[in-house]
């Protein structure tokens, strides 16, 4: 039996809204700050202004002329956040700023949206360089009727000289992405069996009292850290897969995919996520020492056998001080892992000292997996449940920010989630959108009727009914992926 996570002592849970407020915080998306958020409505406002006053006025009008100014401050301005260019996006009738979408605009901006099309551009990247004249030759592009493709419209900005303003008919929200996933998936797939493989050799030693090389588990974490800086999500959907035969095993690679993710989402630097990659493997192998009944048993333990279980994280560092690590954050982790951000957990912290970083984000990671998997003893919860029981134990069991941060990048509703639609159509989230937890990016599976599809259909959340302002389609509700009749969500990832 593993340690249950903690649950909510009244046994309410956030709703997704909530959640989705208080993780904004964390997000690391590229207008994630109400100062660089209201930069990028301002640059969408400026050029909608500008292409509007030049249909009404002469181009030597003020109001175009201030217009056309503004919209160079507006570039100018996120430069100053580190913005060297700037991409405004048109997916499906909606507008995003890079990869933000920003629905209301999309509905007001309507007309602009529509005349960008009908030249055939869908995106539009203006680098900090830009000039008014630029801006004067965009707007002009715009304006003219007689271009209707993209040929004609990079023709008419280099006849103009200019070289701050890029189009394109193709959105950078699609391209490349499937296959570079799919590359990614294939090889990372390749690497998490050969890190279950390596772990049931070092288990196998640690039960024999031997002494066993890390090489191999080293090798597991850099190969992983190559997937994630190419595709992270590609990675991070491998701990979706829930139909394993040997849970101890995979819920080490598990947790140690989820910690060395969230690590770079963080800011730690690539020795840092080795270390923390080690760490996450071998942070509960002192559960050899605990006996197999225990571990398996499917009521509630005694307090004697309670006692036993708590010593694994004792019995982990012991394992790893005699091989004599050079790195000691693998040991520290195994003692720490269990202490809790309020010191109320095991063993009791010494003289005040607090968990180390890698021990409180191994901590969450290690309940998030935890709870997502079905055990002999207890059935598993649904994703966006997970999420919103590690919530509601922030500040508590869990440190807040490494919380926050988890949910930021998981999403509320993570990868690998079933989903019905408010349409009555079933879906599998493949992918999260970190400007907007709460309409991931969705593969239909069967339509309202119940009738599966032959090939499942794509579909953003974040897109806008120009007609009505709303989001075209929404989550209703998530429900477990047996009840949904899928047996495995990650060949939809």
């Amino acid at each position: 039996m593993t340690d249950a996570p903690e649950r909510p002592e009244n046994g309410q849970l956030d709703t997704p809204e909530e959640i989705a407020r208080e993780t904004m915080v964390a997000v690391t998306a590229p207008f994630a700050t109400p100062e660089k958020l209201e930069r990028a409505r301002e640059l969408v406002r400026t050029l909608a202004v500008s292409y509007t006053n030049a249909g009404l006025y002469p181009t030597t009008h003020p109001l175009v002329m201030q217009s056309l100014s503004d919209l160079v401050s507006a570039v100018q301005a996120l430069a100053g956040f580190g913005f060297e260019s700037v991409a405004i996006n048109i997916y499906k009738d909606t507008l995003f700023v890079e990869n933000q979408v920003f629905p209301e605009e999309s509905v007001t901006y309507r007309k602009l949206v529509v005349e960008l099309l009908g030249h055939g551009i869908s995106a539009v990247t203006l680098h900090a360089g830009l000039t008014a004249a630029d801006a004067e030759a965009l707007v002009a592009l715009i304006s003219d009727a007689e271009i209707t493709d993209i040929d004609a419209a990079r023709a008419f900005l280099t006849g103009r000289g200019v070289t701050a303003v890029e189009v394109d008919e193709t959105s950078v929200l699609e391209s490349g992405e499937e296959e570079r996933g799919e590359r990614v998936k294939k090889s990372a797939k390749d690497t998490y069996d050969a890190g279950v493989t390596s772990m049931r050799e070092v288990e196998s030693q640690a039960k024999l009292g031997k002494v066993f090389e890390v090489e191999p588990l080293q090798r597991v974490v850099n190969s992983l850290l190559d997937n994630i800086f190419q595709d992270p999500a590609a990675v991070l959907g491998l701990t979706a897969i829930k139909g394993h035969d040997d849970y101890t095993l995979n819920h080490s690679i598990n947790v140690c995919i989820l910690a060395i993710s969230l690590g770079a989402s963080l800011g730690l630097d690539a020795e840092q996520m080795r270390s923390l990659g080690l760490a996450g493997l071998l942070y509960d192998l002192g559960k050899v020492r605990v006996p197999e009944e225990i571990l398996a048993k499917p009521g509630p333990l005694t307090a004697e056998e309670w006692e036993l279980m708590k010593k694994h994280a004792e019995e982990g560092a012991d394992l790893l001080k005699r091989i004599q690590l050079l790195d000691p954050m693998p040991m520290i982790v195994a003692f720490e892992h269990h202490q809790r951000h309020d010191a109320m957990g095991y063993p009791e912290p010494q003289g005040g000292q607090e968990q180390h970083l890698f021990s409180r984000i191994v901590a969450v990671c290690d309940a998030y997996d935890a709870m997502t998997t079905h055990r002999p003893f207890r059935r598993e919860i649904r994703p966006d449940k997970a999420v919103a029981v590690l919530m509601q134990g922030r500040a508590k069991a869990y440190d807040p920010g490494v919380t926050k941060a988890l949910v930021a990048m998981l999403g509320i509703y993570p990868m690998g989630a079933c989903a019905r639609l408010d349409d009555g159509s079933l879906a599998v989230v493949y992918r999260v959108n970190n400007d907007d937890l709460l309409h991931p990016r969705v593969k239909v599976l069967a339509d309202r009727d119940g009738r599966w599809l032959e090939t499942p259909e794509t579909l953003d959340l974040r897109v806008v009914d120009p007609t009505t302002g709303q989001f075209a389609r929404s989550i209703a509700d998530c429900i477990p992926a047996a009840e949904a009749g899928v047996d495995d969500v990650w060949q939809y990832l």
